[in-house]
């Protein structure tokens, strides 16, 4: 017996594994929708997008519409009667007649326990929370952003370490498995998907560049796991003078006998083999490795070599 009829919709690489594992199962793939080509590097070629090349390695047919909710794109989609539509960080919404255009409609693989980080950054978000877990939550789309009820989810610890590329690489062997989880159920009979409920719901919206701008005046836990959030993008940095440093990996210090009273935050209180010490809000910082404006990575010790660091101030721009 013949699988489902599904579109995938996806871009990054986030969205690969579960393609793979539906390009695996018995449903039919009959497209792989992907955002336009873009120009990347410094030599500006197009390139294409982790779900379009992994469509491309699997011999699915691509589609990259500009917009697509467009008649033609509609159209298109349409022609194809499908069954049911797959969608993980595709980069567009869906107007209501794309949603109710399959015959199950829309579902949508989202990197959080849902009802908690609805929106574009809950990877990020669960380590700037301190979250001890997160997971992957396959539901229905609805017109409310990730408001629809689920069908299924699975969970993952976050470690003290873990920073948003780590987690990022926890949750995507999740994805294939419920995927396929999901779409049975959508198929079942006798399967209902459980409602979120508000009251637990809460958002968060997209990252900035100058999200990862640090503000000395925090807690040195929270500017740590900013730094952890924020890793590889839109990073973690400051200035030191006219020099901009990104923060790569930082560690809560332990208490320094000072008189903080007379100490800003953000002032530099030593540096040497164990890295660059700095005064925060509550608590000291430990910069262990940077990457200088223009520079490679180095670790702190090298950068601080040869330099007196002791009450310089880091500042913002």
């Amino acid at each position: 017996m013949p699988g489902m009829r599904i579109a995938y919709a996806g871009t990054p690489e986030f969205a690969v594994p579960a393609l793979q594992a539906l390009a695996a199962s018995g449903h039919q793939v009959l497209a792989v929708i992907s955002q336009p080509d873009r120009r990347i590097g410094r030599g500006q070629k197009l390139g294409f997008s982790p779900v379009k090349q992994a469509a491309l390695d699997l011999g699915l047919p691509v589609l990259q519409p500009s917009n697509i909710n467009s008649e033609e794109s509609l159209a298109q989609l349409k022609a194809l009667d499908l069954d049911l539509m797959v969608v993980a960080a595709y980069g567009q919404l869906f107007s209501n007649d794309l949603l109710t255009l399959p015959r199950h409609g829309c579902i949508n693989i989202h990197a959080s326990l849902l009802p908690r980080w609805r929106g574009a950054s809950p990877i990020h978000h669960a380590i700037l929370a301190d979250d001890h877990e997160t997971g992957i939550s396959i539901m229905q789309m609805v017109k409310r952003m990730d408001a629809g009820a689920v069908w299924a989810m699975g969970s993952c610890a976050i470690t003290s370490t873990d920073n948003s590329q780590t987690l990022h690489d926890k949750l995507l062997p999740l994805c294939g498995p419920l995927l396929l989880q999901a779409i049975e159920r959508v198929t079942g009979l006798d399967a209902t998907p459980i409602d979120q409920g508000e009251d637990d719901a809460v958002y968060c919206g997209k990252m900035k560049k100058e999200d990862g701008l640090v503000d000395w005046a925090l807690p040195a836990s929270e500017i740590e796991r900013r730094q952890r959030a924020y890793y590889p993008w839109p990073g973690c940095y400051t200035v030191l003078g006219s020099q901009r440093l990104s923060l790569t990996q930082v560690s809560v210090a332990a208490s320094v006998r000072t008189q903080q009273s007379e100490v800003s935050a953000g002032t530099i209180l030593g540096a040497g083999a164990e890295g660059i010490l700095v005064q925060t809000g509550e608590q000291c910082l430990r910069i262990l490795e940077l990457v200088p404006a223009g520079k490679k990575q180095m670790t702190a010790a090298q950068f601080a070599h040869s330099r007196s660091l002791q009450g310089e101030s880091l500042g913002d721009v």
